[in-house]
């Protein structure tokens, strides 16, 4: 490939990077650097970058040299944006015998070298008795002030005489002169018309010369800038007819306030992003709310707040306490990544396996807490059994939700069950001679264990139906069925019968009456105490 060639080619990718219009997001205004226009709606043609509001020359800079180069050519006017608009746009031209091998494109290269040999002269041509032309599109429509064609440096007078055309369509027919020029241009010299218009297409076209068939074009700059209208601009705002409005209402973007905002845009200069809508609908463009409701995990009326995946790590161990042979109380600390705002979309389950079992959701908790901290109280375990819980979080929206990273694992182990309760068989009362004392005789079913640990105590209570105090006497061997109060004064007495097992769990007996009464009237009552 050819030097000119990779020129042309670096050129026009250069070009097409520094107009790409990014309708997936919104725009600013005067890009930050001359390096990529990105989604801006002007480039910036400052040395030293532009403010991105006003297209300023920031940081001591002042406006770049233009195309071509080395002819003192500069972009010039309100934020650098007036200069030759007609660098590297789309061109075409008559052909006849030599227009195919100097294409049009050579004449907007922002090279002049004046030699048709170098490869960067146009060469419109056509039949005899006919007029050769050329035509640029500038891809959008322009102020134009002036237009200044150099010749090449042999057949130098074929750019004698000509006309300059403008329009908004391709149609060279329904173009309108906007100039002409009859007279000598020198051998490599240049010719400049002033074409003070509004269009989007110029043409070429030579005339009233015998040898009107040809041309030789090294380069055609047109000088000129965006064209904007301000009649649509906010009364608040204020216009340049280069760089437009500085303010559009809702829904509307800049420079002149005249196009809705692209898809995937809204707001006042189309400065905002939409959301995540439903199927990748587009937002309303003045305030961005999603008329198709949010895409799966977004939310709020613009669907741009994420309900993100909760997560806890595996050193974020649930504490257990209040264990008892059939429950458990579960704690464990906030989860993270939780979107400030959507706290009603976090959920925590409670996971617990028995020892060789499977993991079971014993307990679905919202994320709701002052505290930073959540518990659960479990029941319906089982008695004596090793268990390991975890927790974890997870999102929900409307039916559907998924977990994020759960806590480690804690394990523990349930707590025997409770003794049997006592059976008390019979309580007997009777008088000591002499004495204003007696006697009362408890015997109750021998006690066995009915859970997974063994009796450790077996205490008989007995108190004074008008005292709060007990008194405790304990039985010497927990397999003995009786046991005699002695010396106990005439009243009537409370009794209980409680049985203990090694894990300190109490069971107590329940309410048994007296078989007989001493000849003092005196009441024995036993209360079962849970």
């Amino acid at each position: 490939m050819g030097r000119s060639m990779t020129r042309w080619i670096t050129m026009v990718l250069l070009v097409t990077i520094l107009t790409y219009k990014n309708t997936s997001g919104a725009r600013c205004r005067f890009a930050r650097s001359s390096a990529s226009q990105g989604s801006c709606i002007f480039p910036c043609r400052c040395t030293n970058g532009c403010h991105t509001t006003t297209g300023q020359c920031i940081n001591g800079g002042v406006c770049e040299d233009d195309q071509p180069s080395g002819h003192d050519f500069k972009w010039t006017g309100a934020a650098c944006q007036e200069g030759n608009v007609a660098y590297a746009k789309s061109a075409s031209q008559s052909i006849g015998d030599w227009g195919g091998s100097y294409p049009a494109g050579r004449a907007v290269d922002g090279d002049t070298n004046p030699h048709m040999g170098a490869g960067h002269c146009a060469h419109p041509d056509t039949d005899w008795g006919k007029n050769a032309w050329w035509m640029v599109d500038l891809k959008d429509t322009y102020n134009i002030s002036r237009v200044i064609i150099y010749n090449k440096d042999s057949a130098h007078n074929r750019l004698d005489t000509f006309i300059l055309s403008v329009g908004n369509t391709r149609e060279r027919r329904t173009h309108k002169q906007c100039a002409s020029h009859n007279g000598r241009v020198p051998a490599g010299g240049t010719v400049e018309s002033q074409c003070r218009a509004i269009a989007r297409y110029v043409s070429f076209r030579r005339n009233g010369s015998p040898d009107s068939y040809a041309a030789g074009l090294c380069e055609v700059v047109i000088i000129g800038h965006r064209h904007i209208t301000c009649s649509n601009c906010p009364t608040t705002s204020t216009c340049d007819d280069i760089v437009g409005c500085d303010q559009c209402d809702q829904g509307k973007q800049q420079p002149d306030c005249t196009e809705d905002c692209e898809p995937g845009t809204y707001g006042k200069n189309c400065e905002e992003d939409c959301g995540h809508c439903k199927d990748g609908r587009p937002c309303d463009i003045t305030d961005g709310h999603c008329t198709t409701g949010c895409e799966t995990w977004y939310t709020s009326a613009i669907c741009k707040s994420y309900i993100s995946t909760p997560r806890l790590a595996s050193s974020d161990k649930p504490d257990v306490d209040r264990i008892s042979s059939s429950s458990v109380t579960v704690r464990w600390p906030s989860a993270r990544n939780i979107t400030s705002g959507e706290e009603t979309h976090y959920f925590y389950t409670v996971w617990i396996k028995a020892e060789g079992g499977s993991y079971k959701d014993m307990s679905r908790q919202p994320h709701t807490s002052s505290t930073g901290r959540f518990e659960a109280h479990i029941t319906g375990l089982q008695f004596n059994t090793h268990y390991s819980v975890k927790v974890e979080p997870y999102r929900q929206q409307n039916e559907l939700s998924e977990a994020g990273t759960s806590t480690g694992v804690t394990t523990f182990k349930t707590l025997c069950i409770a003794p049997d309760i006592p059976t008390v068989e019979t309580v007997t009362v009777s008088t000591q001679a002499g004495s204003n004392k007696g006697y009362i005789d408890v015997i109750w079913k021998e006690l066995k264990s009915s859970g997974c640990d063994n009796i450790v105590a077996v205490v008989i209570y007995y108190k004074r139906q008008s005292s709060a105090t007990w008194k405790k006497v304990p039985i010497n061997k927990v397999t003995d069925t009786k046991v005699t109060l002695q010396s106990v004064s005439y009243d009537e007495y409370d009794v209980k019968l409680t049985a203990t097992n090694n894990e300190n769990i109490t069971s107590t007996s329940s309410i048994v009456n007296p078989n007989f009464l001493p000849s003092k009237s005196v009441l024995y009552t036993c209360y079962c105490v849970p």
